[in-house]
């Protein structure tokens, strides 16, 4: 239930098809209101479920998390509501189970002398496999007014959306390594690139992997689309930069400044801090505890501007969803969750968790009309009729 086809993030179809569907977007947004998502949780009921979840996985040593899970993802269904119906997650325990185990005795093989090596380039091999079975599990088990939702991707369409930028990262990596035995000056620079590499190429696998698992979806028969390219998702992560760097700047000019902190040398901080009086070191740890709160913030920044880019960027037949997520709100509510739910040593989770669930949700709308939801459900009902629903070999991996 997520974005469109690999094409580099254009849209589907022509440009004169597009300008059709958008004058017609226009129109019919103009003749009703968008429907809008709502969430019916509380943090209270979820409380109840999450501590039972909690104490009976612990009971049964992590046998449980498979119905936990289950039990969580039904409950966050159930009280997602568009156009006045809920939807449902039907996934069974086992399927999961299934794959928590596999997971456990793969990370098992990993510690084994020797053998560990070959299980990690097994398991990475495999991990577009995974997000394909993953995928498919949980939209096939995802229902909407009784219409289930479906996942048409292949295990082939992962892997060649990621496969050319991750071969690039283990390519340059080996290189590096190559080249710093022969020169270490050298092969330290090149590393240096590669790990570089690394994190600017990870915003565009994310876009690829987001416009595989959209393009493969499907609500009955109706298609999911994605109309953003990956210059998008790395606007996000750039403003997300730029703040940090600004913000680290700031804070160390005001330490320094203030308390004459060097906050290059951690002992050197100690020291200050130890050397002061009680008010100045009150005063110290104060600010040093604002300053690693205020980095914590590129999380949800990146979060909220991917959600607002993303999802306005999605469609369902050609009508467009949109995402109004107050960035600044939503940074400023995940930093105070965040930090009540370790002051209480993880007891204020799941309220944590139903209050940011509702606030992403209900930024979510759909353009189309309630006869639009008709359509696409008669639609899907029909084509649905005799299919097989179901499949005893599904595991699920847990992305």
């Amino acid at each position: 239930m997520i974005d469109s086809p690999l094409t580099s993030g254009t849209p589907n179809g022509s440009p004169s098809e597009m300008s059709v569907a958008a004058t017609n977007a226009s129109s019919a947004q103009a003749s009703h209101p968008a429907q809008r998502f709502q969430f019916t949780g509380s943090g209270g009921e979820y409380f109840r479920i999450w501590i039972v979840n909690v104490l009976l996985t612990i009971v049964t040593l992590g046998i449980y998390s498979a119905w936990a899970k289950v039990r969580r993802l039904r409950y966050f269904y159930n009280n997602t509501r568009l156009a006045g119906s809920s939807f449902d997650f039907r996934g069974s325990p086992i399927a999961i189970l299934k794959g928590r185990v596999i997971a456990f005795l793969l990370l098992l093989l990993i510690q084994v002398p020797f053998l560990g090596a070959v299980v990690l380039i097994f398991y990475f091999a495999l991990l577009p496999w995974f997000i394909y079975r993953s995928m498919r599990f949980h939209l096939a088990n995802t229902t909407y007014r009784n219409l289930r939702f479906a996942f048409m991707g292949t295990a082939g369409g992962i892997y060649r959306a990621i496969l050319f930028p991750i071969a690039i990262i283990l390519i340059s990596v080996v290189m590096s390594f190559i080249v710093h035995f022969a020169s270490r000056g050298i092969g330290s620079v090149m590393l240096a690139i590669s790990i570089f590499a690394f994190y600017g190429i990870g915003p565009y696998i994310q876009y690829r992997i987001r416009a595989y698992v959209t393009a493969g979806s499907r609500m009955g028969t109706a298609q999911f689309g994605l109309h953003v390219g990956p210059g998008r998702y790395y606007l996000a992560y750039v403003v997300a930069v730029g703040y940090w760097i600004a913000y680290v700047a700031v804070a160390f000019a005001i330490l320094a400044t203030v308390f004459g902190l060097d906050l290059s040398s951690l002992q050197g901080t100690m020291d200050a801090i130890k050397e002061g009086s009680i008010p100045h070191r009150v005063a110290m740890i104060i600010l040093l505890a604002v300053f690693y709160i205020g980095m914590l913030a590129v999380v949800p920044l990146v979060q909220g501007m991917l959600q607002n880019t993303v999802w306005s960027g999605t469609s369902l037949e050609r009508k467009a969803f949109q995402s109004d997520l107050r960035v600044a709100n939503y940074v400023v509510t995940w930093l105070g969750v965040t930090i009540l739910t370790v002051i209480t040593i993880g007891l204020y989770r799941p309220f944590a968790v139903v209050q940011l669930a509702r606030l992403r949700l209900e930024a979510l709308s759909w353009q189309g009309s309630p006869d639009d939801l008709i359509a696409v459900q008669r639609a899907g009902s029909d084509a649905a009729a005799g299919a097989e629903i179901t499949d005893m070999m599904d595991v699920d991996f847990g992305f």
